[in-house]
């Protein structure tokens, strides 16, 4: 589930040396190159654009781990160095969610001085962002925007919108396979948590310590299961549970978001400075989003902005989650919080949608044609026919009276009807055996990733310990300062975990 969607990164061209091409993305070492030689790590500046403190780096490793020694793709990241040299712990790689998060983008933007994470993290350790592969700096996954782009409904009301959509998401995949050719169908989970063995290796650091947000979660999860004695120390914030069934997900996801909205109207209600104060937040967002399904509102701004015009209900409901992921501002990944909702539904009643218009797509290596390929391929269909599609409308509108479970779970689920590459990491329980203790974190009213799967996580890995932030909003570790940010970073310094169910205030 996504930290990072919002954030803007610097588009970044990458020119391998030394290496054929074979297919679209996919390279086999020539001899003698430095692709050969895997495990090597040549260090770089990143470009006038990006801040000087700032190194780049890539590592070639395997398009598919069965054949370790056939075609390679390039696994991308950066590194910011520890301030405190002398006392500097390690690197420590960051992934901040997604899938289709870039770790590359909050490192630079760490660098450029934003300041996201503890300082004391800066301060002790190498901070490496990795891409995974598929995304940023490292092969991309990519699709034709002008597909992407097409005007479809998502909630279809019919049986004859449903193949509209079902056509839809056959081409859309069609087109990220002939654009991406094999590695589409090795964008897996697992393939990233090798990938990130790989950089461990090459980093030359010893054990690994990783700070995973939200999907970054299963990336240390499946880590953990295959190389449980090579972690120092890892913290998983906003716990992205890979146990649960595509079903059980999309529940999950759709009252997490339902609950985060109805916490959000009461928090109007009792915030003078809320723009909404005093109104029945409920009943008025009910209301326009019913107007804009009967009649969807025009977004003059989307002709210079390269958004999707008009906004129907839907848009609304979409966007909605979008605006509701954290409750404080994070104004680098361009998220403005609770306050920042209410003014959007406030111009929303005055005639202006803008900030629930859908953005197109304009390259053909977005983050979001990355994320659904990650998607498609780490979880079972959940709809394969319009039945299937009524009987998840219906759970979630049952589940979510206002929301009607239009959260981040939907577009990813729904997207891959027709995915042409196989199921290539199906959801089980973890099993974790010889691990140091792992450090678990989550609110207890996340939307994205619902305190329930921090749970479950906890009782799959033996030793880990879970510490609960008792509020609102998507990870805790961007929130500092705070308790719960203090704890994260003092255990990844020193491996000393807070006592088990420690709970911090919001």
């Amino acid at each position: 589930m996504e930290t990072t969607r919002g954030l803007v990164g610097t588009a970044r061209a990458w020119t391998v040396a030394g290496v054929l091409v074979i297919g679209v993305g996919v390279v086999v070492a020539a001899p003698g190159s430095s692709a050969e030689a895997r495990g090597e790590i040549r260090w770089h500046h990143c470009g006038r654009q990006l801040p000087p403190a700032l190194e780049c780096g890539k590592l070639a490793v395997p398009l598919d781990y069965r054949h370790p020694h056939a075609a390679t793709i390039r696994l991308g990241f950066n590194r910011l160095r520890a301030s405190e040299r002398k006392h500097r712990v390690g690197s420590l790689i960051v992934n901040p969610g997604g899938p289709g998060g870039t770790g590359s983008d909050v490192v630079a933007v760490e660098a450029a001085g934003a300041h996201l994470w503890h300082p004391a993290l800066h301060r002790r350790f190498d901070l490496i962002g990795m891409d995974p592969r598929g995304v940023g700096l490292s092969t991309p996954v990519r699709c034709d925007p002008a597909v992407y782009n097409r005007l479809v409904s998502l909630f279809p009301r019919t049986a004859a919108q449903f193949r509209r959509l079902a056509s839809y998401t056959r081409a859309l995949g069609r087109s990220c396979r002939k654009r991406t050719g094999p590695l589409l169908g090795h964008v897996d989970t697992l393939s990233v948590a090798r990938d990130m063995e790989a950089l461990r290796w090459a980093l030359g650091d010893g054990r690994l310590n990783f700070l995973g947000l939200s999907y970054g979660a299963e990336i240390g999860t499946l880590y953990a299961e295959r190389y449980p004695k090579r972690i120092r120390a890892m913290a998983l914030d906003g716990i992205l549970d890979h146990s649960i069934a595509s079903e059980s997900l999309l529940a999950d996801a759709t009252v997490a978001y339902e609950d985060t909205f109805n916490r959000f109207a009461a928090w109007c209600a009792q915030t003078a400075d809320c723009a909404l104060h005093g109104r029945d937040v409920v009943a008025l967002f009910d209301r326009l989003v019913q107007q804009a399904d009967q009649q969807p509102i025009p977004v003059p701004e989307c002709a210079m902005a390269g958004c999707r015009t008009p906004v129907t209900g839907d848009d609304i409901r979409l966007n909605a989650y979008e605006l509701l992921l954290v409750k404080s501002p994070i104004p680098a990944f361009h998220r403005f919080g609770w306050n920042g909702f209410a003014d959007a539904l406030a111009a929303l009643e005055a005639g202006d949608a803008s900030a629930f218009a859908r953005s197109l797509v304009g390259s053909p290596r977005d983050g979001t044609f990355a994320g659904l390929a990650v998607n498609c391929i780490d979880y079972p269909r959940l709809v394969r026919g319009f039945h299937d599609f009524v009987s998840a409308t219906l759970l979630a509108g049952a589940l979510a009276p206002h929301t009607h479970g239009a959260g981040e779970a939907w577009p990813g689920l729904i997207g891959c009807i027709h995915w042409p590459v196989p199921l290539a990491n199906p959801p089980h329980r973890a099993r974790i055996h010889g691990a140091p203790p792992i450090l678990l974190a989550n609110s207890t009213h996340d939307p994205s990733t619902p305190y329930r799967w921090a749970h479950h996580l906890l009782h799959q890995i033996p030793g880990a310990v879970l510490i609960t932030r008792d509020g609102d909003g998507h990870t805790s570790s961007l929130l500092h300062p705070s308790r719960t940010s203090d704890a994260i970073a003092r255990y990844l310094i020193t491996r000393k975990t807070p006592p088990p169910n420690t709970v911090y205030p919001d």
